[in-house]
């Protein structure tokens, strides 16, 4: 399974990390593991990003629906009722141009776009702010 999704960029959409913006954008972490989705959000916020967390799939969704700018998802590959691109899948009808990085657990393979339990803040942000980012998965620090 390949994580990366190609996608092309609309130079009328601003970047990520565009300073008229005023932050670096907006990422949703989907997680059932509280501690981790704690100590992503004090992470990515102290990063200038505007986080938004939920516990499962369907909280997911309606942040998508009541979030007017969700720029990137950082979930589990496996979620309790749904995979990970599955809701990636979802949540792009709302915001076409989310981008992912998934989380899995050892001894799932490396890969762009995916983010193998337990990793660092420094991993994590590279992997936020990189180029290996895809159109469908972003992964917190476990």
């Amino acid at each position: 399974m390949n994580c990366i999704e190609a996608r092309e960029v609309d130079p009328s959409v601003p970047a990520l990390t565009d300073p008229a913006i005023g932050a670096r954008g907006t990422v949703l972490i989907v997680t059932s593991d509280e501690n981790f989705s704690a100590v992503a959000f004090r992470v990515l916020q102290r990063e200038g990003y505007e986080v938004v967390t939920a516990s499962h799939a369907g909280h997911a969704i309606l942040a998508a629906l009541t979030t007017t700018r969700i720029d990137v998802l950082i979930t589990d590959l496996l979620l309790d009722n749904m995979s990970g691109e599955s809701l990636a899948a979802t949540l792009r009808r709302h915001h076409p141009r989310l981008r992912s990085l998934f989380m899995a657990q050892q001894p799932a393979p490396k890969q762009d776009g995916l983010l193998i339990r337990p990793f660092t803040r420094d991993e994590l942000l590279s992997e936020l702010d990189g180029t290996s980012v895809t159109d469908s998965a972003v992964s917190p620090v476990s």
